[in-house]
């Protein structure tokens, strides 16, 4: 049996982005965060603990407790593998997310601080403790601590449940890759070794779209999601918090297959242009046209949204008027096609010839990585006659059409 692995969340995780993360998710929330490692030591700073919380641990007879009920949080959501959400002996409402490697337990993220009216779906993680509630100080912050729904707290739990092992995972693969690769590099001078490292680091590439949702774009949800609580009361901020949910759970679900439906491919689509759409306004036009007769057809994973991600970033985001973009599906003989056009100021010819090359990975140019992944996925599915065809006037205004281009019977 192979020996096991041991990760650790600090050699794989950048602690800048993560307290980035948190601190986004704190401010979206408005609920207080730390993340521990397996050990249960902080390897963040708090975001937005409450003074009440601050105020008890600061008396040693409660500190004790309330480091207890974080150890007894997180023991917990590392046995049940997800968010579990609980009473801690002060009466607030606090849950645990573990991060999770490759099956393994890496560490956990901490958050709540909140009360409820409705405390019957929930446990107490530990023994209540009453003789706090003897100081007015703390009484008086107690009474300021906000009030949320329980249900409430469960989806927000179970999100960032999704979406921080999403990173997580993401992180670690780039890792890999990044070893893979140089070890590729010394082994170049033997031939067989470098044939087998060469067939490793193309299967590690094509792994790499599952986890390549651009890190710009969950900061862009977050930042809407808090803007939108801010000024609204709450219907637009739950059908954005409902898309991203629905977005992490398909990715999380379908990360191990290199195969989707394209009924499934333009769900997703769907839900994250609503997102992009109340975060650009009326700078994002689009339209879909997929006849639902080809929703059962097969193609890679993530391929129609990586590349309407790409159009929005280059050809909506980079201009002030924004711009639009038309997804659409037409057969022709035993293939179907799928477009996805903007109106952007178009690809020189050398460019998509360098993006479909594969030059990024030598360049590290940011955008190309995601189509060359689709272009190696598509002929490795289904041959060289199906690569992804790039097309472009190159001039401002007229635009780009990207085809993926699949057979229509490919079960």
């Amino acid at each position: 049996m192979a020996e096991k692995t041991n990760i650790h969340i600090e050699d794989v995780i950048d602690k800048k982005e993560l307290q980035n993360l948190q601190d986004n998710w704190a401010k979206a929330t408005n609920l207080a965060f730390v993340s521990v490692d397996c050990n249960g030591t902080p390897i963040t700073e708090y975001s937005n603990f409450t003074p009440f919380c601050e105020k008890l641990r600061e008396k040693e007879e409660f500190r004790e407790r309330c480091h207890y009920c974080d150890a007894c949080g997180g023991r917990k959501a590392r046995r049940i593998g997800k968010a579990y959400v609980y009473i801690c002996h002060a009466g607030l409402i606090d849950f645990a997310i573990p991060i999770m490697i490759k099956g393994q337990y890496v560490g956990a993220i901490l958050a709540g601080q909140v009360k409820s009216t409705d405390y019957e779906a929930l446990r107490k993680i530990t023994p209540a403790t009453q003789g706090w509630k003897k100081d007015p100080e703390l009484m008086k912050l107690y009474d300021q601590v906000t009030v949320v729904p329980v249900e409430k707290i469960q989806a927000v739990a179970q999100i960032l449940c999704d979406s921080y092992n999403y990173s997580v995972e993401k992180q670690y693969a780039n890792m890999v890759d990044a070893k893979l690769r140089e070890k590729d590099l010394k082994l170049i001078k033997e031939e067989k070794l470098r044939i087998e490292m060469e067939k490793a680091l193309r299967e590690i590439e094509l792994k790499a779209l599952h986890y390549q949702i651009n890190p710009h774009f969950l900061f862009n949800v977050l930042n809407t999601i808090g803007r939108l609580a801010f000024f609204e009361n709450a219907k637009m901020t739950e059908d954005v918090v409902y898309a991203f949910s629905d977005m992490m759970r398909y990715i999380l679900r379908k990360s191990s297959q290199p195969l989707s439906s394209l009924g499934d491919e333009i769900a997703y689509v769907i839900n994250y242009l609503k997102i992009q759409k109340i975060r650009l306004g009326s700078r994002l036009q689009y339209t879909i046209d997929v006849p639902e007769e080809f929703y059962t057809v097969k193609l890679p994973f993530l391929s129609v949204t990586t590349i309407v991600e790409n159009s929005i970033k280059h050809a909506v985001e980079k201009r002030a008027s924004g711009g639009s973009i038309e997804v659409r599906a037409h057969k022709k003989d035993k293939d179907l096609y799928v477009e996805i056009i903007d109106d952007g100021d178009g690809i020189a010819p050398e460019r998509i010839t360098s993006i479909l090359r594969g030059d990024a990975y030598k360049n590290e140019k940011e955008g190309a990585v995601g189509m060359y992944n689709i272009n190696n996925r598509l002929i490795h599915h289904f041959g060289h006659e199906y690569a992804l065809m790039i097309e472009s006037e190159n001039k401002p205004s007229m635009g780009t059409k990207v085809t993926i281009k699949v057979p229509l019977k490919n079960n």
